[in-house]
């Protein structure tokens, strides 16, 4: 555990705890205001490649920050946190909210996927 504390406690920890949290996120923002950007292409030439593109990066990324937050869960003990300050327990609070904001988002991303799988984002 005290190997845990002194990697949690330096800058490369805390940065991969606000990376496995953060990551999913800003995934989904990205790839919702690049399909955003990109359906008038898309709707215009019928070439929806590039929503897949997009879509598929961004739930690359969201499942990364899960693997990220996964990573850490099992380096701080992989017990959920307890009500003692400390950075054992920060960084079991933060790897779990990684994991739980990787579903969420990654669910989300694919969902907004969906109606590209299905070509049908321009009504047709």
């Amino acid at each position: 555990m005290a190997e845990a504390e002194r990697e949690f406690s330096g800058k490369k920890g805390e940065f991969l705890l606000w990376v496995g949290f953060l990551l999913p996120p800003i995934a989904w923002a990205l790839q919702l205001q690049t399909l955003y950007l990109l359906s008038q292409y898309a709707c215009s030439t019928g070439d929806l490649l590039p929503n897949h593109i997009a879509a598929a990066v961004a739930l690359i990324l969201s499942l990364t920050g899960g693997v990220i937050s996964w990573s850490n869960w099992q380096k701080a003990g992989s017990k959920w946190p307890g009500e003692k300050a400390g950075i054992i327990p920060r960084s079991r609070f933060l790897s779990a909210l990684g994991l739980l904001s990787s579903a969420l988002f990654s669910a989300t991303i694919f969902a907004q996927w969906l109606p590209t799988i299905m070509e049908v984002p321009c009504g047709k």
